[in-house]
């Protein structure tokens, strides 16, 4: 018996508090979900997925900016004060299709653990069933770190035969010393350099990642000043077969990556995964282009099927790019000197600020008063050759998901379990893809 409920949905500053109704009404089954990998999910959002729940059209869209796709087919709707991602429509005439992010449902309207029937509905709203559009990541993406939910769920990886190669047996590549990141929209544009000189100045205590702050340890002041940012060359197979880190003359070459599952990073992105690296101000130069901008910017064309929008944006990415080739100045990351209207900065909390771009949304940087010279950047916006999880430049954190204890808070009953299990079977899948190695140097001590 189908039960009409609702949704309750809100951004973390609440200008998207309302309650939706799902496309698929409860009926004793939860709705199948889909992890999106592709290229547009990835730098429209700056995390590596995103995930979405079908719903009926929903009653208000005040306060959200909307960002449109070349042919007006595709809108994403994301808060314009906190940068929340929070609908996706499509427009196939004569229908709509709406979709809600999954990272800001709340849960039940009402906390409504037994429909008005009696019919238990503890086993809705969703599911999460599958791995989607991984091809264009060229290395997975983050579907190695979640093969399984925890409690027993395996994910399918839709195309599970591309970028499967094990680690150490792909071809090397992405050696080069500046890495590019982009928004959706391109109006941001930034690169990153190697670890320098400069790249030890901070100071910094260490981040929840890699000591859980509800210890309360006193490691984690870091009295001893380490620079854990900073990291040495990527995993390599010896002639033995055994996994050993690649010695590197000149030092560390790498920056510190790792996935945030806090009820701020999942209330300002609208997606329960949020994917960091850490990198010092000095080793990011943003690129000004010489002329303004279209504030109308365009998405690709996705419109029709989810295989022909990809296709489609595919084209259209790559005429952005010759389009792209005009003069353009290229200067050292500084907040306070940036072209107004190009980021919209969002203080999450006292002292913390999070930058997203005005125009797409795209989640950009997180940084607080207590360590301004080390930036969290979103690794989704990275543009790799290897692949999305850039791991010639990036040292993935095995050990721990950052504030994994957090998932479910703010929400209610099953959605709120449900998303314990998500983030819980990505700490198990981290730590089996990790298998000691990956995280091995620097975290001696650390418990």
């Amino acid at each position: 018996m189908a039960l009409e409920l609702k949704l309750s949905i809100s951004c973390h500053c609440g200008a998207a508090k309302q309650t939706v109704d799902p496309r698929e009404k409860l009926s004793g089954s939860p709705q199948d979900i889909n992890l999106c990998h592709c290229d547009a999910c990835r730098h429209n959002t700056g995390l590596l997925c995103v995930s979405h729940i079908g719903i009926e059209r929903p009653g208000s869209i005040e306060g959200l900016a909307e960002y449109r796709s070349t042919t007006k087919t595709v809108s994403r709707f994301f808060c314009a004060t906190c940068g929340c991602h929070v609908f996706w429509r499509l427009r196939d005439s004569p229908q709509e299709w709406w979709a809600v992010a999954t990272g800001v449902v709340i849960g039940l309207d009402g906390e409504l653990e037994e429909g008005p029937t009696g019919i238990d509905v503890t086993g809705m709203p969703i599911r999460y069933v599958r791995h989607i559009n991984t091809a264009g990541t060229r290395d997975g993406g983050l579907s190695p770190f979640l093969p399984r939910t925890r409690g027993g769920q395996e994910l399918e990886v839709a195309d599970a035969d591309l970028g499967r190669s094990p680690l150490g047996e792909r071809k090397e590549k992405g050696g080069g010393e500046v890495l590019s990141a982009f928004c959706h929209c391109r109006a941001v544009r930034f690169h990153i350099t190697r670890p320098n000189a400069e790249s030890r100045l901070p100071r910094s205590n260490f981040p929840d990642l890699m000591i859980p702050y509800h210890t309360g340890s006193p490691r984690i002041q870091n009295p001893d000043d380490e620079k854990w940012w900073l990291r040495p060359g990527r995993l390599g197979t010896s002639s033995a077969g055994a996994k050993t880190l690649l010695a590197e003359k000149d030092g560390p070459r790498r920056y510190l990556a790792g996935t945030c599952a806090c009820r701020s990073c999942r209330l300002t992105s609208g997606f329960e995964i949020q994917t960091w690296a850490f990198v010092p101000r000095a080793n990011i130069f943003f690129h000004i282009h010489s002329h303004d901008r279209n504030p109308g910017a365009p998405e690709p064309s996705e419109s029709g099927t989810l295989n022909e929008v990809h296709r489609e944006e595919k084209e259209k990415e790559k005429e952005k790019e010759e389009e792209e080739e005009e003069e353009e100045g290229i200067v050292p990351l500084d907040f306070g000197a940036l072209p107004p209207g190009l980021l919209t900065s969002y203080e999450s909390s006292r002292g913390v600020r999070r930058e997203f771009c005005a125009r797409c949304g795209a989640t950009v940087f997180w940084r607080d008063r207590w360590r301004p010279e080390l930036i969290d950047v979103s690794v989704g916006l990275l543009d790799a050759e290897e692949g999305a999880r850039a791991e010639t430049w990036l040292d993935w954190w095995a050990e721990r998901v950052s504030f994994a204890e957090d998932a479910g808070n703010g929400r209610v009953g099953e959605t709120a379990r449900r998303a314990e299990g998500l983030v819980g079977g990505l700490e198990d899948g981290l730590r089996r893809w990790g298998g000691g190695e990956v995280s091995r140097c620097g975290r001696e001590g650390l418990a």
